[in-house]
């Protein structure tokens, strides 16, 4: 069924939101203020999926992709959008989350703050996770087209950075060089299932895993050896040993081939060392800027004592550790607290602290010990808070929080908790993914 919608609005996804009937129709392709002829795809009891057919009215934001996969590729949903657009879109997102999870949020008088975005908004992402498949005549990799299991062969990615470009394609010679299999799925036949390139431009080295189905480790020295020489960036070779078919890229086998365990990175004046399993923002260039605003908004005395959740590798705690007189990080994962140690050690710190465990355990106990702390960070993954560290920090008087979010509808879910013994001072969105709907926050909140 084709329907002539006027679009509204963008939604979390990116995708046009309309209206038929009093049910909102998410529209692919469709941009605020159009008009469009929408063929329906789908429908809910509470909404409706649609397609752009045609567009009658289009909008004066609207541009030219420049990537020829473009609405065929599930990696970006906004290169259609003026990118000063794009960023007013995304605190727009914010908002539109607010007014769904935080009641009357309006009455609170946060400081929403405009998008901090990039000069350069293309060729930034560090890192590629790319499956592979076999055209008939060749090795391909691509990225799956949105909420399907069909991959889209991407030749090159316009996000990515261009030594990743680089070194996938020098990477997809070599496995036809040397007869490298690609895994089929139907046939259950090959072994190579995914490329991960990770390339950092402060320090300008780069990592490389190869993920394969079974542990036949053929030509792959010879391999290491020959991509190092053809790209002297590359100065880390792993091969990842993965016999689960989901879409879990990594298995728990990693076998280092060739050059250095670790890859070294930098953010300012702070090192830290990446193994594959390390965490790291895909975004070299903001990261630097989201942490400076952390540090900014968490306005930092020498005398405050700060825990980092959810620290990951330890890179806020670290970049933060000579503005305060205590830093203690804790994660659930072992790997990133021994790299947050190796990373506390590299930057010659002697007031950090790494533990492993849950938050709403290792934080009470900290404070059972006699650690007061001042300021809370919390960067957790897209699933938001844990409801038993939320309720911790009911009971816990912590005086400031900076909550970094990359998910506006848990954020806005956990700031409706939290704004019970929290006043929500400012939230600051920063453009992470440039021609995505994603978008990083930093909140404020102080202590009723």
């Amino acid at each position: 069924m084709n329907k002539l919608l006027t679009i509204k609005r963008l939604g979390i996804n990116g995708e046009g939101i309309g209206y038929y009937k009093r049910k909102a129709v998410f529209v692919d392709g469709a941009l605020p203020n159009e008009e469009v002829i929408c063929r329906f795809t789908k429908e809910h009891r509470n909404y409706i999926e649609g397609k752009t057919v045609k567009i009658i009215k289009q909008s004066k934001d609207r541009v030219e992709a420049p990537c020829p996969y473009f609405g065929r590729c599930g990696g970006c949903q906004l290169q259609h959008l003026e990118y000063n657009e794009q960023l007013k879109i995304k605190k727009d997102i914010i908002i539109q989350a607010l007014d769904r999870y935080l009641p009357n949020y309006e009455k609170l008088n946060i400081d929403i703050k405009e998008t901090i975005g990039m000069d350069n908004p293309y060729n930034y992402r560090n890192k590629a996770q790319m499956p592979v498949a076999f055209d008939g005549k060749r090795v391909v990799t691509g990225l799956y087209e949105a909420n399907t299991n069909r991959l889209i062969h991407v030749d090159k990615c316009i996000i990515q950075d261009e030594m990743v470009n680089h070194v996938v394609y020098e990477i997809k010679k070599l496995m036809m060089k040397y007869h490298i299999m690609v895994y089929n799925r139907r046939s259950k036949s090959g072994i190579l299932r995914y490329i991960s390139v990770r390339y950092i431009e402060t320090t300008k080295q780069c990592q490389v895993v190869l993920v394969l189905k079974d542990k036949d480790l053929h030509d792959m020295k010879k391999i290491a050896e020959d991509l190092i020489k053809k790209v002297p960036e590359v100065k880390s070779f792993y091969i990842n040993i993965n016999r689960d078919v989901s879409h879990q890229i990594y298995g728990n086998e990693f076998i280092h081939i060739k050059g250095k365990e670790t890859i070294d990175a930098k953010i300012g004046n702070s090192k830290f060392v990446l193994s594959p399993q390390s965490f790291y923002q895909l975004n070299t260039e903001q990261t630097r800027i989201l942490y400076d605003k952390v540090k900014e908004i968490a306005d930092l005395n020498k005398t405050d004592k700060m825990i980092d959740a959810y620290c990951g590798a330890g890179t806020i705690g670290i970049y933060l550790a000579d503005e305060v007189d205590e830093v203690r990080g804790v994660d659930q994962t072992e790997q990133a607290i021994k790299d947050a140690k190796y990373n506390a050690k590299l930057n010659n710190l002697n007031n950090t602290h790494f533990e492993k465990g849950a938050s709403e355990k290792i934080i009470p106990k900290w404070i059972n010990q006699g650690f007061k702390p001042d300021i809370l960070i919390m960067d957790p993954p897209r699933t938001g808070i844990d409801t038993k560290l939320l309720s911790i920090l009911r009971k816990i008087k912590i005086k400031k929080v900076i909550y970094v979010s990359c998910n506006p509808s848990t954020l806005s879910k956990d700031l409706n908790e939290l704004r019970k013994y929290y006043h929500i001072k400012s939230i600051q969105p920063i453009d992470m993914f440039p021609q995505t709907s994603h978008v990083e926050s930093v909140v404020l909140l102080v202590r009723k």
